[in-house]
């Protein structure tokens, strides 16, 4: 019997990774589109130097709010803690980002950036649930 209750959880762990791994991507080509807009707005647009920044980090941020969303969909649970692990993994891709940059210093923005990256994730995940829940009720 402890051999059937072992597979169904190790198919579970597998099944909720494989929702990780399609969540993640989606996020990270959201993250690509919502550059390609930055980009294409401080191309067209006298936008100053200075918005670089913000302007990377609001996208990464609707990156890591679509991947939240759309793990808490998939999963109909967890979807606080989903979204914040998807804003966790955006945050170490931004790191290895800089450290293949060269850049290894953690400074104050990093900080600011690992919140906004998790907070945007949570709330992703809150949605996700509140609207999975919400299809729930329209059906009954």
């Amino acid at each position: 019997m402890e051999m059937i209750q072992t597979k169904k959880k190790t198919t579970t762990h597998h099944l909720w990774a494989s929702y990780l791994l399609f969540a993640i991507s989606s996020g990270i080509i959201i993250t690509l589109l919502a550059l390609l807009v930055g980009a294409w707005l401080f191309q067209n647009a006298q936008i100053p130097v200075w918005a670089y920044v913000p302007v990377a980090v609001v996208a990464v941020c609707l990156g890591s709010f679509a991947s939240g969303f759309i793990l808490a969909k998939q999963t109909k649970r967890n979807g606080i803690f989903g979204g914040l692990c998807c804003g966790i993994l955006f945050f170490c891709l931004y790191l290895v980002a800089a450290m293949m940059n060269g850049d290894f210093s953690y400074t104050a923005l990093s900080g600011i950036k690992l919140v906004t990256y998790s907070l945007s994730g949570c709330i992703g995940g809150l949605l996700g649930i509140a609207f999975s829940e919400q299809k729930k009720q329209i059906k009954r």
